[in-house]
């Protein structure tokens, strides 16, 4: 019964844990809410390519650090549009992401991954400690976080502005995802009746606007680029940072 499973999921491009979608291995489990669909998937993060080609923080010159890379969402749509870069490197928490994006997903060597065990209460609740980052300073100019503030509290991310604050060249620029709106709360985990259901340890922290604003600014940065819920499928708000 079960070798009459895999085989029919091997006719649909299933091959073990990756499908194969248009010269690309897309994982057949994954972690994105709501991207079960191939191509779903794949138009998600050409979206957020396109921001990247629209803000002006991405050509073939550019070294990406894809912070929160999971199972490689960002690269696979870099490499499915033909969007040229210098180097990338995917950045996760989760060793299973990771292990299964060096598997499937160093398509040339200027790809690699970095097992980053730092703790988190909703990804990775059995680390102690939040993690440096393992590069040199002034290394990157484009760092990619796509829905991780959103599950992280302001101390947090204060860390990891800082962090960021040290690799990034002189132009170096961050782009970001997170839910920010006006007249609420400072910071809340998982608040009542704000889009749809919350479920676990931080599955939506939801940040003040000014507080954000301000949270970027005592790291010493600034904001160049603010879209309310540009992200329509997750209602996430897009910001573009620069060092001060």
């Amino acid at each position: 019964m079960i070798d009459k499973i895999l085989r029919k999921l091997k006719g649909n491009g299933v091959q073990n844990d990756f499908v194969n979608f248009e010269g690309i291995k897309l994982p057949y489990s994954r972690s994105n809410e709501n991207l079960s669909n191939n191509r779903s998937y794949i138009e998600s993060g050409i979206e957020q390519i396109n921001h990247l080609l629209r803000f002006e923080l991405i050509n073939n010159n550019t070294k990406i650090l894809d912070f929160g890379c999971g199972q490689g969402r960002l690269l696979n749509s870099l490499i499915y549009s033909k969007t040229d870069f210098q180097s990338y490197i995917g950045l996760d928490t989760s060793k299973k992401a990771i292990e299964w994006c060096e598997k499937h997903l160093c398509y040339h060597d200027k790809i690699s991954f970095i097992h980053l065990p730092a703790e988190n209460a909703r990804y990775n609740p059995s680390e102690k400690g939040l993690k440096p980052l393992p590069l040199a300073e002034n290394e990157i100019d484009l760092i990619f976080l796509n829905s991780v503030f959103s599950h992280m509290l302001d101390s947090d991310i204060s860390f990891y502005l800082s962090e960021f604050h040290k690799v990034l060249t002189s132009n170096g620029r961050v782009y970001l995802t997170a839910f920010v709106e006006e007249n609420v709360p400072d910071m809340e985990e998982n608040p009542k009746d704000y889009l749809d259901k919350s479920v676990g340890a931080l599955h939506r922290v939801r940040f003040e606007k000014e507080f954000f604003f301000t949270l970027v600014k005592k790291a010493n940065f600034e904001v160049t680029e603010f879209h309310h819920q540009l992200i329509d499928r997750t209602k996430q708000s897009v910001f573009v940072l620069r060092k001060r």
